[in-house]
Protein backbone atom coordinates (compact mmCIF):
# COMPACT_ATOMS: atom_id res chain seq x y z
CA UNK A 1 0.00 0.00 0.00
CA UNK A 2 1.42 3.07 -1.18
CA UNK A 3 1.55 5.97 1.42
CA UNK A 4 1.41 9.56 0.51
CA UNK A 5 1.57 13.18 2.76
CA UNK A 6 3.10 10.66 5.97
CA UNK A 7 3.33 13.08 8.46
CA UNK A 8 5.35 11.16 10.97
CA UNK A 9 7.47 7.70 12.45
CA UNK A 10 5.99 6.25 15.66
CA UNK A 11 8.77 4.21 17.41
CA UNK A 12 7.09 2.20 19.81
CA UNK A 13 9.50 0.82 22.71
CA UNK A 14 7.99 -2.05 24.77
CA UNK A 15 10.35 -2.73 27.84
CA UNK A 16 10.69 -3.41 31.72
CA UNK A 17 13.26 -2.15 34.18
CA UNK A 18 15.97 -3.92 35.84
CA UNK A 19 14.93 -5.05 39.11
CA UNK A 20 15.81 -2.80 42.02
CA UNK A 21 15.32 0.23 39.75
CA UNK A 22 14.31 4.00 41.18
CA UNK A 23 11.32 4.84 39.11
CA UNK A 24 11.55 7.94 40.47
CA UNK A 25 15.36 8.30 39.21
CA UNK A 26 14.54 6.40 36.12
CA UNK A 27 11.97 9.18 34.98
CA UNK A 28 14.52 12.04 35.88
CA UNK A 29 16.61 9.87 33.34
CA UNK A 30 13.52 9.81 30.56
CA UNK A 31 13.52 13.63 31.15
CA UNK A 32 16.97 14.20 30.65
CA UNK A 33 16.92 12.06 27.51
CA UNK A 34 13.54 14.17 26.43
CA UNK A 35 15.78 17.36 26.61
CA UNK A 36 18.34 15.75 24.57
CA UNK A 37 16.20 14.80 21.82
CA UNK A 38 14.24 17.51 21.62
CA UNK A 39 17.57 19.92 21.31
CA UNK A 40 20.11 17.97 19.98
CA UNK A 41 18.45 15.31 17.54
CA UNK A 42 17.01 16.40 14.10
CA UNK A 43 13.15 15.05 12.92
CA UNK A 44 12.41 14.49 16.75
CA UNK A 45 8.84 15.53 16.99
CA UNK A 46 7.46 14.33 20.20
CA UNK A 47 7.20 11.73 23.01
CA UNK A 48 5.32 10.08 25.51
CA UNK A 49 6.31 7.46 28.31
CA UNK A 50 3.69 5.10 30.03
CA UNK A 51 3.76 2.39 32.36
CA UNK A 52 1.09 -0.45 33.59
CA UNK A 53 -0.34 0.02 37.15
CA UNK A 54 2.26 -1.63 38.52
CA UNK A 55 4.51 0.00 36.93
CA UNK A 56 6.01 -3.31 35.72
CA UNK A 57 5.75 -3.21 31.84
CA UNK A 58 6.57 0.53 30.50
CA UNK A 59 5.90 1.91 26.69
CA UNK A 60 8.57 4.97 25.50
CA UNK A 61 6.50 6.44 22.23
CA UNK A 62 8.82 8.78 19.90
CA UNK A 63 7.56 10.63 16.92
CA UNK A 64 9.85 11.38 14.04
CA UNK A 65 9.60 13.87 10.92
CA UNK A 66 10.70 10.69 9.09
CA UNK A 67 11.86 7.05 8.54
CA UNK A 68 15.61 8.11 7.79
CA UNK A 69 15.62 10.19 10.69
CA UNK A 70 13.93 8.05 13.42
CA UNK A 71 16.73 5.54 12.03
CA UNK A 72 19.47 7.80 12.05
CA UNK A 73 18.84 8.84 15.84
CA UNK A 74 20.14 5.52 17.21
CA UNK A 75 23.79 6.70 15.69
CA UNK A 76 23.34 10.24 17.04
CA UNK A 77 22.19 8.60 20.24
CA UNK A 78 24.94 5.86 20.83
CA UNK A 79 27.62 9.18 21.96
CA UNK A 80 25.01 10.68 24.67
CA UNK A 81 25.53 9.98 27.84
CA UNK A 82 21.81 10.63 28.46
CA UNK A 83 20.65 7.57 26.51
CA UNK A 84 23.60 5.74 28.35
CA UNK A 85 22.04 6.65 31.54
CA UNK A 86 18.49 6.24 30.54
CA UNK A 87 18.52 2.70 28.77
CA UNK A 88 21.11 1.58 31.89
CA UNK A 89 18.28 0.66 34.13
CA UNK A 90 16.34 -1.23 31.23
CA UNK A 91 16.24 -4.99 30.88
CA UNK A 92 17.79 -5.45 27.77
CA UNK A 93 16.18 -8.77 27.63
CA UNK A 94 12.85 -7.74 27.47
CA UNK A 95 12.60 -5.20 24.81
CA UNK A 96 11.04 -4.66 21.81
CA UNK A 97 11.02 -1.64 19.30
CA UNK A 98 9.21 -0.95 16.51
CA UNK A 99 9.34 1.57 13.58
CA UNK A 100 5.32 3.12 12.73
CA UNK A 101 4.53 4.09 9.08
CA UNK A 102 0.70 5.46 9.65
CA UNK A 103 -1.55 4.08 7.06
CA UNK A 104 -4.40 6.29 5.28
CA UNK A 105 -7.76 4.53 5.79
CA UNK A 106 -9.43 7.29 3.58
CA UNK A 107 -9.00 6.18 0.03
Amino acid sequence: MEQRNQQYVMELVLFELKEGTDKLRFCEAATALSEVLETRVAGFKGRTLLHTSDEIQWTDIIYWTDMDKALAAMGQLKSEPAFHHFVSMIDGLEIIQRHLIPTNLSM
